[in-house]
C-alpha cells in the first residue's frame, strides 16, 4: 500500500507541476554593480522611469538587380532589371490586446515592489527635479507607431512619464536617453527602474543574383514570435508605419532598446553606484503562435535576344520591373497573448528578484 501511495503522489506531482518556463535560466543575462554599499544610502523608494513594450506589426524588405547587356559578334542579349519587395503585417492581435498585456504587466511590477515595502514615486514628484526641467509629461496608454520602425510601442494606462518633447508626427524626443543615475541623485538616491520588452514576429532576408543571361531578386520571411534581446531606433527620426511603407525616412541618432528589467541608484560622474540589470543573452522563441512560418517572393528577369541591326532595339519586360507583394500573417491569438504575458511576467519576476538580492549584498 505504501508503495502504491508513493506512486500516486509522484503521478500527481507530475500532473500539477507548472509548465516549462518561457525563459530558461540559461537565457538570462544578469548584470550587477554595487559600490560603496549604495543600498544603505538609498531609501526604499522607486521611480519607474520607463515601462514599455514594443510589438512588431509590420516589416518590409526589398532586393533588386540592375539591367545589363551581353553583346557578341552577331547578337545582343538584354537582361531586364528586377526588384522584389515584401511587406508582412501581423494579424490576429490588435491594440486592445497589447494594452491589456502591458497594463497587467505593470500592475504586477508595482505589486511586487510594494509587497516588499517599496514606495512608488509619482511622475509629479519626479517632475520637480532639475533633471526633468523643460521636459513634457505624457500620460500612458496611448499607443505609438512613431517610435520604432514597424513596431507599436505601448505604455501602461495608469502611468505618466516625462520626455524632452513630442515632434509633429507624434514621435517622442529623448524617450530612450539613459542618464538615470543623475535622476536618482535628484530624488535623494532613490532607485530608478526600467522595464522594456521587445516582441518581433518576422525576420526578412533579401538577396539577388545576376549572371550570364539570368537575373533574379528574392525576399524570404521567417515567421516566429520572440522576445528579443534588443531593437534599434533613431532618437530624432520621424517615422510612422505610413511613411515607412512609402520609404520615407529622416536620419537621426541611433539608440538601442533592450528587453530588460533594470534598477539603478546613486550617481558618480555619468555612472550609477548601484546597477541591477536582468536581460537576455539570446532571443527567446515561442512555438505554436503561427501556422505559416515561411514566405518567399522571387522576381526573375525577362531575357530578350536579338540579331544586331542598325537601328535601336525595343525590349519589353514581362510583368514590369517591380513586383510588390503584401502578406498578412495570422497568429493564434490565445497562444500569442499567453506567450507575451508569460515571458513578461517571468522577466519581471527575475528582474525584481535579482534587484532585491543585490540590495542585500
Amino acid at each position: 500500500m505504501k508503495s502504491l501511495l508513493t506512486i500516486i503522489l509522484l503521478v500527481l506531482a507530475g500532473i500539477l507541476q507548472p509548465a516549462d518556463p518561457y525563459i530558461s535560466s540559461k537565457d538570462y543575462d544578469v548584470g550587477s554593480f554595487h559600490r560603496n554599499k549604495q543600498s544603505s544610502k538609498s531609501p526604499k523608494r522607486v521611480y519607474i522611469q520607463k515601462f514599455r513594450a514594443l510589438f512588431e506589426v509590420f516589416e518590409e524588405a526589398s532586393s533588386s538587380t540592375a539591367a545589363y547587356k551581353n553583346e557578341s559578334a552577331n547578337s545582343v542579349t538584354t537582361v531586364s532589371g528586377t526588384k522584389t519587395r515584401m511587406g508582412v503585417q501581423l494579424s490576429g492581435v490588435d491594440i486592445p490586446d497589447f494594452q491589456k498585456l502591458v497594463d497587467e504587466a505593470y500592475a504586477d511590477f508595482v505589486a511586487q515592489l510594494e509587497a516588499d515595502g517599496y514606495e512608488i514615486i509619482s511622475a509629479e514628484e519626479a517632475g520637480k527635479t532639475d533633471y526633468y526641467a523643460g521636459y513634457t509629461k505624457l500620460k500612458g496608454g496611448a499607443t505609438s507607431t512613431d517610435q520604432v520602425k514597424g513596431f507599436v510601442m505601448v505604455t501602461p494606462s495608469d502611468y505618466e512619464y516625462w520626455v524632452k518633447g513630442v515632434s509633429n508626427s507624434g514621435r517622442e524626443k529623448g524617450t530612450f536617453t539613459d542618464t538615470s543615475s543623475k535622476l536618482s541623485q535628484d530624488l535623494g538616491e532613490a532607485y530608478i527602474a526600467e522595464a522594456t520588452f521587445v516582441f518581433p514576429f518576422v525576420a526578412l532576408d533579401a538577396s539577388s543574383v545576376s549572371w550570364g543571361n539570368y537575373a533574379s531578386s528574392k525576399v524570404k520571411a521567417d515567421i516566429n514570435l520572440r522576445l528579443d534581446v534588443s531593437t534599434s531606433t533613431k532618437d530624432n527620426e520621424q517615422m510612422s508605419l505610413t511613411s515607412f511603407a512609402k520609404g520615407f525616412t529622416n536620419s537621426g541618432a541611433s539608440a538601442t532598446l533592450a528587453s530588460r528589467v533594470r534598477f539603478v541608484a546613486g550617481h558618480m560622474a555619468s555612472s550609477p553606484m548601484f546597477d541591477s540589470s536582468t536581460g537576455l543573452k539570446r532571443a527567446v522563441y515561442f512555438d505554436g503562435v503561427f501556422k505559416e512560418d515561411k514566405l518567399v517572393e522571387v522576381t526573375s528577369a525577362e531575357v530578350a535576344t536579338f540579331s544586331k541591326t542598325g537601328y535601336p532595339q525595343l525590349v519589353m519586360v514581362s510583368g514590369g520591373e517591380l513586383n510588390l507583394a503584401s502578406h498578412y500573417v495570422a497568429c493564434d491569438t490565445k497562444t500569442y497573448i499567453e506567450a507575451a504575458k508569460g515571458s513578461m511576467k517571468e522577466l519581471i519576476g527575475s528582474g525584481i528578484y535579482n534587484f532585491k538580492t543585490l540590495v542585500k549584498d
